[in-house]
Formats: structure tokens, C-alpha cells, sequence
């Protein structure tokens, strides 16, 4: 994130000036004798009113979170417009949120673009804990996934495309002995199809040609990140998205639906498969969803949703 150039900071100006406006016209003024409750937030920084810390975070956003919590702790609150944000940064720590308060979690801040095509209403990562279906996706993932059975279950196939990972670079390197290889690339395929035989027994990338392969499945990935991460006025101030005061708004969300829909798309032909394969199972947790989806109980949507999300590790 590079620093806050001058039509940001007007515009986030200008959305703080209307915001205390909207606050003061829906809300009125504060009743003097309302005894307030002392704030359950951890520490943080002290922002500009409404603005928050938005201009706290200069330069890489890695290197500013890591900054603040050097001077604030591993567990600190910041506020981004009107909008609060708890950030983690220790192992503990998040092992702590993770395992013991993961509750707390559901149900986070949801963006424009994360509104495209209604996945929010699909998508673990967005669902509340009370939602029926939340809780059914997160079973599946405590039982199947990240269970001691589940991970060992997945651990001939990791141990397989680590080794194919190791190969192909030692390949590559015999092969143009004296010249750069593109590392960063068969990295990229390498974990890509770590977690793609782990969800449906499938490489989604050919280490052989990771500089070609590769390429559709990156750029899926790159293309929807981008989109769900870019910053948003309406984000950061949500009582004036309906005003759309850089105009983005619904050319956002447009875009944001396209993207979606061809990362989508990706997953049709290997549930296709699966599914014409006359009953054919692989004992992995593509046929532990569509087997919910044949009782009624998930839609190939949410299939297809879960799966990113999987395979965008952003949850």
C-alpha cells in the first residue's frame, strides 16, 4: 500500500465531513447525562476522528501492521473510517482466536465485492456463526480437513507433490544448467496442487509446463484477490455507500461478478466428472459436499463457492 495520495485524502475527508453530518442529522447530538461503558477493545493506535488509521498504514501493509504492533502488542484494534479492525500478529495469539474464539470470527465486515453474485450468502468466510449452514460447513472442515484423520488421510498426496515439486526443480536446473529457472512459478503450481488433491484428487497445474499451466489457475486467483482487497470508500464508510462517491460502486461489483464467475466456471467440468462417473468416489472432500448436495442439503453453488475459498486460502 503505497502512501495516501491527495484525491484519497480528499475524498476521505470529504466522506468524514458527511459522515459526522449523517451521524448528526439521523442520531442527534449526544445526550450529555448517557453514562458511557468503557471501550472492551484491545489497544491500538489513536486515529483522526472518523478517519480512524486509515493513514497509519504507509508503505507495505505487512511492514505498517508489524510496525504497530511492535508499539501496541500482538493484539490490537484499528479503526479504518467508521469501520473497526482486530489484527493478530502472533503465533499464540492466533492460535488462541483461531481454536478457542473462532466464533468470533463469523460473520466479519463484508464488502462490495464480496456482495457479487450473493456469495457472501455462500461463502464460509462471510456467513454468521448462527447461520445453519456455517455451522455445517465448519463440521465439515473440523472433521474432514484439519481432524488428525483428515490431515493423514491427505498426507501420501502431499508427501507426493512435494517430492514432484523437488524433482521438477532439480530437473530444471540439469536441464539449463548455468541459467535462471522460474522458481517463483513452480512454487506457485506446487502448493496449488497440494491443496487441489487434498479437496478433489486433481493437479490443477502441470509441473512439467508450470510457466503455461499455471497461468489460467494465477490469474483466476490474482484477479478475484484484487478485486475482494481493493480499497472502497464504501468499505471504510458504510452509511455512504449508497452515495458511491468515487462512482465505483456498481462497476465494482460488476467486475467483481465476472471474476467470480470465471473461478467458478473452473470447478464445472471437475464436478462434471465426478458427478457423470457413475457413482465413482475418491474418498475426498469433493465427495463428502456433493454427497450433502444429493441429500439436499448444499447447492452446487455452494459447492463451487466453498472451493474457492479453499483454493484462495483467504479465510
Amino acid at each position: 500500500m503505497e502512501g495516501p495520495s491527495l484525491p484519497w485524502l480528499l475524498l476521505a475527508t470529504l466522506a468524514s465531513c458527511i459522515s459526522i453530518t449523517y451521524k448528526l442529522l439521523i442520531h442527534g447530538k449526544k445526550n450529555p447525562t448517557t453514562k458511557t461503558t468503557p471501550s472492551r477493545l484491545p489497544p491500538g493506535p489513536a486515529g483522526i476522528p472518523l478517519r480512524g488509521n486509515i493513514f497509519d498504514l504507509k508503505g507495505e501493509l505487512h511492514n505498517a501492521l508489524a510496525r504497530l504492533a511492535g508499539v501496541h502488542g500482538p493484539v490490537m484494534s484499528l479503526k479504518l473510517g467508521t469501520t473497526t479492525a482486530i489484527v493478530v500478529s502472533s503465533t499464540a495469539c492466533a492460535r488462541d482466536v483461531l481454536q478457542t474464539h473462532d466464533r468470533l470470527l463469523a460473520a466479519r465486515s463484508i464488502s462490495d465485492a464480496a456482495r457479487a453474485l450473493g456469495n457472501h450468502e455462500r461463502a464460509v468466510i462471510w456467513l454468521p456463526s448462527s447461520s445453519p449452514l456455517w455451522k455445517r460447513l465448519r463440521a465439515l472442515c473440523a472433521r474432514h480437513l484439519f481432524s488428525a484423520h483428515g490431515l493423514e488421510a491427505t498426507r501420501a498426496a502431499r508427501e507426493e507433490k512435494a517430492r514432484e515439486l523437488v524433482g521438477c526443480l532439480r530437473a530444471r536446473a540439469e536441464a539449463h544448467e548455468g541459467q535462471a529457472v522460474d522458481v517463483g512459478r513452480v512454487v506457485l503450481s506446487g502448493p496449488l496442487n497440494v491443496m487441489s488433491n487434498a479437496l478433489f484428487s486433481e493437479d490443477v497445474a502441470d509441473l512439467r509446463r508450470p510457466a503455461a499451466a499455471a497461468q489460467e489457475m494465477e490469474m483466476l486467483i490474482k484477479d478475484v484477490l484484487e478485486e475482494l482487497t481493493k480499497p472502497n470508500l464504501s468499505d471504510l464508510f458504510p452509511a455512504l455507500a449508497v452515495l458511491d462517491l468515487q462512482g465505483r460502486r456498481r462497476r465494482r461489483r460488476r467486475r467483481a461478478a465476472e471474476r467470480l464467475t470465471k473461478f467458478f466456471d473452473f470447478f464445472d467440468p471437475i464436478i462434471g466428472r465426478r458427478m457423470a462417473g457413475g457413482g465413482e468416489r475418491k474418498d475426498d472432500f469433493l465427495d463428502v459436499l456433493l454427497q450433502l448436495h444429493s441429500e439436499g442439503q448444499m447447492s452446487i453453488q455452494t459447492v463451487k463457492s466453498f472451493l474457492a475459498v479453499r483454493l484462495l486460502r483467504i479465510d
